[in-house]
């Protein structure tokens, strides 16, 4: 019966939506009212609003995880089955957009205020008014938070957007059916605003069985990020690419004049939803399974597990809408893990690319190219005995929980197998037109280590994804702080040295020295690039701070990799370019196009600059 409701809701909710499109509505179309007649129909309309919330762990569509430069496809997959690999290629345009966010996301907007329009007109039939007012209460609030919510969204990937306060009427005429886009500081007010209402009446947790509901946590922790994005230089006071970014009647969509102050009141956010958080009871996770004595091992644990494990003290909000399961078609762990163990799936064809590889720091902390005693201009030799390169030795333990490489460890199924990548080997390269890890390495991060794979079965372990963790929000106020200050007080020092301390890495005064200025903004750019690898975090940070051609300009002619079809390790061995596999980046890149359909039917709409 419920499944019923729930297709009659959303029936109505797309025929209304798409009403100025359509000139009939068939006369058999159920009434909105069907939907609010008692507490449970009603709850089942506000499921609902949660479904357009972006599948973020769909590894072939996801907006932001696979589609920066960390990671590359197998060299015979076709753009016309990955989007990821169209957006990488820059295989987009406004009338062809790829992935629209916007319709989506305006969507579920529209979701939550015809809901919060109807929810008083609800009359319990199985539980006492009081108790339905107090259910009310935390409804209202949810449907808040996802305004909220779905307007950041839109924030992030197209800059400037149209705000939708209230329900919008199926006959509305006009600037009210027409919206022009509003200034970005407007929007980031507003979204405040529903994310401070949602935080009023949501609860500080919810049982295992309600895990990927929003909490107060949630709410504050995700206002803090979209203060941290306004305070950045692509949307504070940036005249060189968005002098011209105005609405038809004139009006400026980006601040023109940098303000300092942006980046205090990312510090003063921030710090409140690290307080919140902390207060109860959220901390850094850290792997308690079993008892390791080595503090090296703890580390590698503590950064594999800290994503995965459902059970975690970090976690502030988990997408848990989509279960990943082996057989799903667009599950990353099916394409992840490496090929080889068993016929079909897992695939092995999503590796990490030797950019990402190289990023990571040398044991002691420090990036392995500027550390002396890392042999960084033989990395790609074989050390006397040894069976991999100078590369995979001597790294931090991030990078061992994150990165598989050649003739290294790879956990999963609750043992350890050792990979042998290269061409014609047990998990290497058949040929260029099979699933292949094209770069010659495998990714650990995000693959949970009791997933299982033999020569016969193949299971995989689902776990909430991580919108928000507590180590972003401290990354996040050590960078506020080295921006606003040119230093870090002694809270930001506080909460960089203890990711550092987690992954197992000296602090950072140990490692650097004194740090100030410019170098010390590169030093927790790198930290927040590492820490959330493949996470989903890179291309949005990246654009944010308007380093895009910085770090994408050397992969226009291809992403690099070893050379996967060698099958010698001094074939192997070798800083390639992957054909095929290039990253475009333009300045229009940084906003995403708004798809020219809806700019032609709202007059009022501008598009993004360059699109």
């Amino acid at each position: 019966m419920m499944k019923k409701i729930i297709f009659y809701i959303m029936f109505v909710f797309i025929a209304s939506s798409c009403s100025k499109y359509l000139e009939v509505v068939p006369a058999d179309v159920p009434k909105l009212d069907d939907a609010f007649k008692n507490e449970n129909t009603a709850e089942g309309y506000l499921y609902s609003c949660y479904s357009y919330i972006p599948v973020v762990n769909d590894a072939r569509t996801n907006f932001s995880w696979l589609m920066s430069n960390e990671t590359v496809g197998s060299y015979h997959w076709g753009v016309q089955y990955f989007s990821f690999l169209r957006v990488q290629q820059g295989m987009y345009s406004a009338s062809e957009p790829v992935l629209d966010i916007w319709q989506q996301c305006y969507k579920g907007i529209r979701q939550c205020h015809t809901f919060l329009k109807n929810i008083e007109s609800v009359k319990p039939l199985t539980i006492s008014e009081s108790e339905f007012a107090t259910k009310k209460k935390g409804w209202i609030a949810e449907a808040k938070f996802l305004i909220g919510y779905f307007h950041f969204v839109l924030l992030q990937n197209y800059g400037p957007i149209v705000l939708v306060k209230e329900e919008i009427p199926s006959n509305a005429s006009g600037d009210q059916m027409f919206a022009a886009r509003r200034p970005y500081d407007e929007c980031v007010a507003f979204i405040a605003g529903m994310f401070d209402q949602s935080q009023q009446d949501l609860p500080l947790s919810y049982p295992a069985s309600e895990q990927g509901k929003p909490t107060k946590a949630a709410a504050q922790a995700l206002k803090a990020r979209m203060y941290l994005f306004a305070a950045s230089p692509l949307f504070n006071g940036n005249k060189e690419f968005y002098a011209d970014f105005v609405n038809k009647d004139g009006t400026v969509l980006i601040p023109q004049n940098f303000d300092k102050e942006r980046w205090k009141k990312a510090m003063d956010e921030t710090k409140k939803a690290i307080e919140f958080f902390e207060s109860g009871g959220g901390k850094l996770y850290t792997y308690t399974k079993t008892a390791i004595q080595d503090p090296f091992t703890q580390a590698v644990m503590n950064t594999r597990w800290q994503m995965v494990d459902p059970i975690n003290s970090e976690l502030i909000w988990g997408y848990t809408g989509t279960k990943e399961t082996a057989s799903w078609g667009n599950s990353f762990q099916a394409h992840a893990i490496p090929r080889g163990w068993k016929t079909g799936a897992p695939y092995g064809g999503v590796g990490a690319t030797l950019s990402a590889v190289e990023r990571f720091y040398s044991k002691n902390g420090l990036p392995p190219e500027k550390d002396p005693s890392f042999d960084w201009n033989n990395r790609f030799k074989i050390a006397d005995g040894d069976e991999t390169i100078k590369l995979h030795r001597n790294r931090e333990p991030r990078f061992y929980a994150y990165i598989g490489y050649d003739r290294g460890d790879y956990e999963i199924g609750g043992v350890t197998k050792k990979l042998m990548l290269r061409a014609g080997e047990l998990n290497g390269m058949v040929n260029l037109n099979s699933d292949q890890l094209y770069s010659g390495y495998a990714i650990k991060k995000g693959i949970h280590p009791n997933s299982n794979v033999t020569s016969t079965q193949f299971t995989v372990v689902a776990y909430p994804f991580p919108i928000i963790r507590l180590a972003e929000l401290y990354l996040n106020y050590a960078e506020a702080c080295a921006e606003y200050s040119g230093t870090l007080d002694a809270d930001a020092t506080r909460y960089i040295n203890a990711v550092r301390s987690r992954a197992g890495i000296p602090s950072l005064s140990q490692s650097f020295g004194s740090l100030g200025g410019g170098e010390l903004i590169e030093v927790v750019h790198r930290e927040k690039l590492i820490e959330f690898m493949f996470e989903g975090h890179s291309l949005y940070d990246i654009k944010r701070w308007k380093q895009g051609e910085r770090y994408f300009a050397a992969d226009k002619n291809g992403m690099r990799g070893l050379y996967s079809q060698g099958k010698t390790a001094d074939e192997f061995y070798k800083d390639y370019i992957l054909v095929g596999r290039p990253f475009f980046f333009e300045k229009k890149s940084y906003l995403s196009p708004i798809k020219q359909d809806y700019i032609n039917v709202n007059h009022n709409l501008v598009q993004n600059p360059g699109w």
